[in-house]
């Protein structure tokens, strides 16, 4: 089959390694960049050799004057709703970053748009994909340790950004626990019914909300999952994945400085090599994107899973302001 062509939306830093990522992936080809900023259409110009009445600044505009099958989101949050949903209207599927918007409302809204249309809509979790998670679901799908019963999952990192996520009230919850919430769903293969959570910023925190966080997670079928994170960690840090234990009655796996250990039923460790991947995580997900267009099938990140991450991460957000236990589905009433 025929290269699929992508638009993408957004050429800023983190944009500009989706396009080089694009330009190494052979099933698509670029066939427009849209920003609203001229200097990152200038430099995403260098990357591609993108001719110029193919960079645009109106993202309407090309969604209509230019022949595609898909959109590639590379934005804020806070534009992924109207861009999504212009971007299904003008008959474009859709690919983009997390989160799946920037509130629950706009995610649910966005959710019930796109039921009314046959276009593909996925969000892109690319934790999903990399070798130590995909090793330690290799292992689950042999049901090595029985049924998970509980999990602890920690997350440890001192990370200074700067810029929009230093005002975040929950940056912690609202821009990382995400990859980390879709990881334990992804595993454990269960939803989430209800979380209480705690949040707080420690007295040395350059980030002017709460970035640290303890979390109870119950899922279905009485799988209890315990969760503790910081963005101002001092010691030893996680990798991004964080480190984790689940635990099963034939034993446990866990994921140490992103290398997995099985544990038998008689507490005996062996570390397991990872699988074989034929791409990086970000490329796995957009071939994984790419393959259920081609084969009509639904991605497994598409928007209707996606969304039940993106609430677990809301309904946590609103537990820790609430001080509350949450349960979930739930209803968010926003001023």
């Amino acid at each position: 089959m025929n290269k699929l062509r992508v638009i993408q939306v957004g050429a800023g830093g983190f944009g500009q390694s989706w396009l080089q990522l694009l330009n190494n992936y052979n099933d698509v080809e670029l066939a427009a960049i849209v920003d609203v900023m001229e200097e990152n259409l200038a430099k995403a110009k260098l990357i591609t050799d993108l001719p110029s009445n193919r960079l645009f600044s109106d993202p309407i505009d090309a969604f209509q004057k230019v022949e595609a099958d898909f959109v590639l989101i590379v934005t804020p949050p806070q534009t992924h709703k109207n861009l999504a949903m212009e971007a299904t209207k003008n008959g474009l599927h859709v690919m983009m970053e997390k989160p799946l918007t920037h509130t629950y409302k706009e995610a649910a809204e966005l959710l019930a748009f796109t039921q009314n249309y046959p276009n593909s809509v996925m969000i892109s979790q690319n934790y999903r994909w990399n070798k130590p998670i995909q090793t330690v679901k290799s292992l689950l799908e042999k049901n090595v340790i029985g049924d998970v019963e509980f999990v602890n999952y920690s997350f440890h990192r001192a990370t200074n950004f700067g810029g929009w996520r230093d005002e975040y009230e929950n940056i912690l919850l609202e821009d990382m626990s995400i990859h980390h919430f879709d990881i334990m769903r992804y595993l454990l293969n269960k939803n989430p019914l209800e979380v209480y959570a705690k949040s707080y910023r420690p007295s040395w925190s350059w980030f002017k909300g709460n970035c640290n966080a303890h979390v109870s997670i119950t899922f279905e079928d009485n799988i209890f999952v315990s969760y503790a994170g910081s963005w101002v960690a001092k010691g030893k840090e996680t990798p991004w994945n964080g480190e984790f234990r689940l635990v099963g009655e034939k034993g446990a796996i866990e994921l140490i400085d992103d290398e997995v250990y099985l544990y038998d039923s008689g507490n005996i460790a062996k570390k397991i090599p990872y699988v074989e991947l034929p791409y990086d995580d970000r490329t796995l997900s957009l071939d994984h994107f790419v393959k259920s267009l081609k084969n009509g099938t639904k991605p497994i990140t598409s928007i209707e899973d996606n969304f039940k991450s993106f609430e677990l991460t809301c309904a946590t957000i609103e537990s820790a302001q609430s001080n509350r236990v949450v349960s979930i589905p739930f209803s968010l009433v926003e001023n």
